[in-house]
C-alpha cells in the first residue's frame, strides 16, 4: 500500500494515508484538554455570528422572494411559491441560495415547466440563469440581479418541503441545534467539503451528520422527532413517505457547544464505522449496512485512488434521508471527495487536540469554492465622484430613450407585418378612418384571396392524385403502351397478373394525364392572382402603412436582413411578424433594466451617501442591529423630489416600489408644479363654495343677498 500512494496524494491527505498505512492513530477523546474545551467555547460564538447573513442581506433575501413569486406564478398557472431550505430554518450561511419550490398541478412534466420559469426569469432581467432538467429534481438556477444572490427554483419539489419542516422543528429546540449546525456547515464550506456536484457531500448531508450527533450526544441533547404516534403518511409522485415529525422538547443536556463540536469530528471520524454502519436520523438505534441492503461500496475508493479501479461503487459515507429512505446523501460523493472529507474531519480533530486556534481551523482551504458575497444597491457607486454618478445617470436616461424609440418603431413595423400578411389573407376588416381607396383595396384583396383559394385547393386536389409531374406522365404513358402494343417474345411471355398491373397503370396515367392540365392551369391562375395580390399588399401599405421618418431611421440601425421581405409570399410575412416579436421582447426587457438602473442612480444622488456611511456603520456591528421598520413610500417620494436626505430603509423601500418616480397615482410630479401659476395655487386653496350656486352679481339663486 506505502508505493501505491503518489506524492501528490500523500501532500494532499497526509492525515488519512498515515492511518490508513498504521503509521498514525488519531487521539481518543481523552487527549483533548478541558482548557481546550472551555477556549473554544469563547470563540465558537463569534464564528457563529460571523458565518450567519448580516440583517441587510436577510432584508434583501425577503425582498428577493416576494419580488420573484409573481413572475414564477404567473410563468406556472395555478401554482403557488413556498420558500423552503436552509433559509427557513434559519440555518442559511452568508451567500447562501434562496430556495423557492412552485407547487402546481399541472399535466405538463416538470422538465417543460422548468424551461417556462426559465423563460419569464429571463424577461424579468434575472442573471445567470441556468435550467438543470437532468437532475433528480430539476430545478433553475440564476441570481438576483441587485445583490448577485443565488436563487434555485425547483417545481413540486413536496419532500424538501417536508425535510424542511423536519429540520427547523429540531432548530427550534434549542438555541445550541443552530449553532452547531451552522459551525459544521461553516467549517465544509470553508474547507471544500459542501460541494455536491464537485463529489462531497450537500450542504443538507452536513446538517443531517450534525443532528444525528445531537441525537446520539452523552447524554443527547434533542430526542427523535420521526418516533411515536399518530403517524402521517403522504403519497407524491406515485409513491408513499411517512412524512410524521412529532412535537418535542428538548432534553436535559449540560454539554457547553465546544463540546458538541468537538464530538461531532471525534464521532463521525473517530469514532464511527462507516464501513458496518448507516446515519440514520429516523432511527434512534445503529443501522446495519447489511440489513439496510447497502453493502460496502465495490470497487473501493481506495481501489480508484490508488489506479486499480476505474470507477468506485456506491454509498462511500452512507447516510439516509429522514423520508426518503432509499436515498443515500452520499450517493454524488466521488473518491477524492470521500479522501478530502475523511483528512478535513482528521486536521480539525487533530487541531482540537493540540489546542490550535480556531481561526486557522476554519480557514478557507485553496479548493473552497465560496458564494459570492452578496452586493449592495450601491456599492459600486460608493468611491465615485458624483459628477461621475450624475454622467452615469444622464447616460442611462438617453439610454432608455434611445431604447423606448426603438421600441416605438419595432412595435409599430410589427404591427405593419402582420396587417400586411392579413390584408395578403384577405382577412384584415377595413376601420373607422381608413380612405375609401383604401377600403376598396381590402375588399379587393378579399375578394382575391378567396378566389386564390379555390384555385389553390382544387390544384391540390388534382395533385393528391396525380402526384407525377406533367412531363413524367407523359414519359410513364409512353412506356407503358410499348410494353403493351410490342410484339411478345416467346422466350419471355408475361404473366397474366404483370399484364392486368400494366393495363390498369396504364388507364390511371392516362387519367392523371387528363386532369394534370386542369392543375396546371388552376395553378397558373392562382400564380397570376398572386402576384396581383402582392402588388395591391405593396399599394396598400404605401397609402395607410408608411413608416414615420424617426421610425425609418431607427430601424435602418438594427440588422433586419434575417427577417427582409423578398418574395412577398404570406409565409415570410409570418417569420418577420416573429421575429419583430422576439425583438419587441428584447428592446421591453432592456428598457426595465435601464428604468431600475435610473431608480438606484436617482436615489442614490437623493440621499445615497449618507446611507451608505450608516449601511458602513452598521456592518461592523450588525448584532445590534433592529429588523427595518415599514416605511411610507409616498413620503419617501416626496422627501427625494424636495431634495431631503434618505435612510438606507427609505431607499430599500424607494427601489421596491420603482424609484424616484414610481409606479403610482398619488406620486406628486414636481414638473407639473412647477409650471403651476401662483395665482391658480391660489385658486386651488381656496374652499370650496357651498351648494347653493351663485350668479355673477353675488345673488343666490333663491332670491336672496
Amino acid at each position: 500500500m506505502t508505493e501505491a500512494w503518489t506524492a501528490k496524494q500523500r501532500a494532499r491527505w497526509p492525515l488519512l494515508i498515515a492511518q490508513l498505512e498504521g503509521s498514525w492513530t488519531p487521539p481518543s477523546w481523552e487527549a483533548i484538554p478541558q482548557e481546550a474545551i472551555a477556549s473554544l467555547d469563547a470563540s465558537l460564538s463569534a464564528a457563529v455570528e460571523n458565518a450567519l447573513p448580516s440583517s441587510e442581506e436577510r432584508d434583501a433575501r425577503e425582498r428577493i422572494a416576494t419580488k420573484i413569486a409573481p413572475v414564477l406564478e404567473r410563468a406556472v398557472r395555478g401554482s403557488k411559491v413556498l420558500p423552503f431550505g436552509s433559509a427557513e430554518t434559519g440555518l442559511v450561511l452568508r451567500g447562501g441560495d434562496v430556495d423557492l419550490c412552485v407547487v402546481v398541478s399541472s399535466d405538463k412534466g416538470q422538465k417543460r415547466l422548468v424551461r417556462d420559469i426559465a423563460r419569464a426569469l429571463r424577461e424579468e432581467n434575472y442573471t445567470s440563469i441556468q435550467p438543470i432538467t437532468r437532475a433528480k429534481v430539476p430545478i433553475v438556477k440564476c441570481r438576483d440581479a441587485v445583490t448577485h444572490l443565488p436563487i434555485d427554483v425547483s417545481v413540486n419539489n413536496t419532500l424538501a418541503l417536508r425535510n424542511t419542516e423536519l429540520i427547523r422543528s429540531y432548530v427550534q429546540l434549542d438555541e445550541r441545534v443552530r449553532a452547531l449546525v451552522v459551525l459544521v456547515k461553516h467549517w465544509a464550506l470553508h474547507r471544500g467539503l459542501a460541494d455536491a456536484f464537485g463529489g462531497t457531500l450537500s450542504s443538507y448531508a452536513w446538517t443531517v451528520l450534525a443532528l444525528r450527533h445531537l441525537q446520539s450526544s452523552t447524554p443527547p441533547l434533542v430526542p427523535n422527532l420521526q418516533e411515536g404516534d399518530p403517524r402521517r403518511v403522504e403519497t407524491m409522485d406515485g409513491r408513499t413517505f411517512d412524512t410524521t415529525i412529532a412535537d418535542g422538547e428538548a432534553l436535559s443536556c449540560p454539554l457547553s457547544l465546544g463540546e458538541l463540536f468537538a464530538g461531532f469530528f471525534h464521532r463521525w471520524f473517530v469514532e464511527h464505522a462507516w464501513s458496518s454502519q448507516v446515519v440514520s436520523l429516523r432511527q434512534s438505534a445503529e443501522l446495519n449496512r447489511k440489513k439496510h441492503g447497502w453493502p460496502l461500496p465495490k470497487p473501493s475508493p481506495l481501489d480508484v485512488l490508488q489506479g486499480r479501479a476505474e470507477r468506485c461503487g456506491e454509498h462511500l459515507l452512507p447516510i439516509e434521508d429522514p423520508f426518503d429512505l432509499n436515498h443515500d446523501l452520499s450517493r454524488v460523493v466521488r473518491p477524492e471527495g470521500w479522501a478530502d472529507i475523511m483528512e478535513e474531519g482528521l486536521r480539525m480533530w487533530k487541531g482540537l487536540v493540540e489546542g490550535a486556534s480556531l481561526e486557522s481551523l476554519l480557514a478557507t482551504s485553496d479548493h473552497a469554492t465560496l458564494p459570492e458575497a452578496p452586493r449592495g444597491l450601491f456599492d459600486d457607486l460608493r468611491d465615485r465622484p458624483r459628477g461621475e454618478v450624475e454622467t452615469m445617470l444622464q447616460d442611462a436616461r438617453d439610454a432608455h430613450d434611445d431604447v423606448a424609440l426603438l421600441l416605438e418603431a419595432l412595435s409599430e413595423e410589427r404591427r405593419r407585418t402582420i396587417s400586411m400578411a392579413k390584408a395578403m389573407r384577405g382577412t384584415l376588416q377595413p376601420s373607422s378612418g381608413m380612405p375609401e381607396d383604401v377600403v376598396f383595396l381590402l375588399e379587393t384583396l378579399r375578394e382575391r384571396a378567396v378566389a386564390m383559394k379555390q384555385f389553390q385547393q382544387h390544384r391540390d386536389g388534382i395533385d393528391e392524385v396525380a402526384m407525377l409531374p406533367m412531363n413524367r406522365i407523359g414519359q410513364e404513358l409512353q412506356r407503358l403502351h410499348r410494353s403493351l402494343t410490342s410484339e411478345v417474345d416467346v422466350d419471355h411471355v408475361p404473366s397474366l397478373r404483370n399484364e392486368q398491373r400494366d393495363f390498369a397503370r396504364f388507364l390511371a396515367v392516362q387519367a392523371m394525364h387528363q386532369s394534370k392540365p386542369n392543375a396546371d392551369a388552376s395553378h397558373a391562375a392562382y400564380v397570376d392572382l398572386l402576384r396581383a395580390q402582392r402588388d395591391d399588399v405593396k399599394q396598400f401599405a404605401a397609402l395607410h402603412l408608411t413608416v414615420e421618418p424617426k421610425h425609418e431611421a431607427r430601424l435602418a440601425e438594427v440588422d433586419l436582413k434575417a427577417v427582409r421581405i423578398r418574395t412577398g409570399d404570406v409565409d415570410e410575412y409570418d417569420r418577420r411578424a416573429n421575429l419583430l416579436s422576439n425583438l419587441v421582447r428584447d428592446q421591453r426587457r432592456e428598457r426595465k433594466r435601464l428604468s431600475r438602473e435610473i431608480g438606484r442612480l436617482t436615489a442614490y444622488l437623493g440621499g445615497g451617501r449618507r446611507s451608505n456611511r450608516n449601511q458602513r456603520r452598521q456592518s461592523e456591528g450588525h448584532q445590534h442591529r433592529q429588523p427595518r421598520p415599514k416605511v411610507d413610500v409616498e413620503e419617501v417620494r416626496q422627501r427625494a423630489m424636495d431634495g431631503g436626505t434618505l435612510s438606507l430603509e427609505d431607499l430599500g423601500a424607494l427601489l421596491d416600489e420603482g424609484g424616484v418616480v414610481g409606479t403610482g397615482n398619488n406620486a406628486p410630479s414636481r414638473s407639473r408644479q412647477r409650471h403651476t401659476s401662483p395665482k391658480k395655487r391660489q385658486s386651488q386653496r381656496r374652499p370650496k363654495p357651498s351648494g347653493r350656486r351663485h350668479d355673477g352679481q353675488g345673488r343666490r339663486h333663491d332670491g336672496s343677498r
